[in-house]
């Protein structure tokens, strides 16, 4: 009578385990590029999302006050309920969550991650107006600013005599080739992946709407 011995069940061997393993670890490696290039535009995603609904914002006051982009002269100087935003967002708030872009740090200055274009208020520019030699979608009114800096406001500084554009815009917050994100004056909010000084020339400068001033 012939009795069958059991069989013994068979295992991996601890060269497969470590093949699958190898495996695993050379696939994870492969896909975490594309994971983190993937969160950062989503990121950047976001933040246009953000400026677009700012845009809307101040379309909305210019309306109330006669065309004028955006509340001049309310920057973090003044006292918090004071400030531009409280102005413009409803409820009236002066560190609407609209403000901060996904990719700034966890604590940017003031609670906010962007900047108006002072320049425009100095001109008298308006959402109507016509900017000589330039497109309404070519003239930037607000951008991302570097996180260590306070102010609400990008523009021409009297005490130093130069233009602030270096030293307040942050051009690459959403890295090297996403750059960072530019709400124009026709409210079309777009990516740009480059500093775009050139020769120290202040790019958020424009040219007088209403012409040189008479004597």
């Amino acid at each position: 009578m012939n009795w069958a011995l059991p069989r013994r069940a068979r295992g991996f061997s601890l060269v497969e385990l470590l093949v699958v393993i190898g495996i695993i670890a050379v696939l994870i490696a492969l896909l975490m590029p594309a994971l983190s290039k993937a969160r950062k535009q989503a990121k950047c995603v976001q933040c246009q999302s953000n400026l677009r609904q700012i845009g809307g914002a101040l379309q909305i006051y210019s309306i109330y006050w006669r065309g004028a982009i955006f509340p001049p002269k309310l920057g973090f100087s003044r006292p918090k309920d004071e400030r531009w935003p409280v102005f413009v967002f409803k409820p009236a708030v002066w560190n609407p969550p609209v403000m901060l872009c996904p990719s700034d740090v966890l604590d940017p200055a003031e609670e906010h991650s962007y900047l108006l274009n002072n320049h425009l208020f100095e001109k008298g520019c308006k959402f109507t107006s016509k900017i000589p030699g330039r497109s309404n979608s070519e003239v930037i009114v607000m951008g991302e600013k570097r996180s260590d800096w306070p102010d609400y406001y990008m523009n021409y500084n009297p005490a130093t005599g130069v233009d602030d554009y270096q030293t307040r815009v942050e051009p690459y917050r959403h890295g090297l080739l996403l750059g960072s994100n530019y709400l124009y004056l026709d409210c079309h909010v777009a990516s740009v992946a480059r500093n775009q000084s050139i020769a120290g020339i202040d790019p958020w400068d424009v040219p007088d709407p209403n012409g040189p001033s008479t004597p």
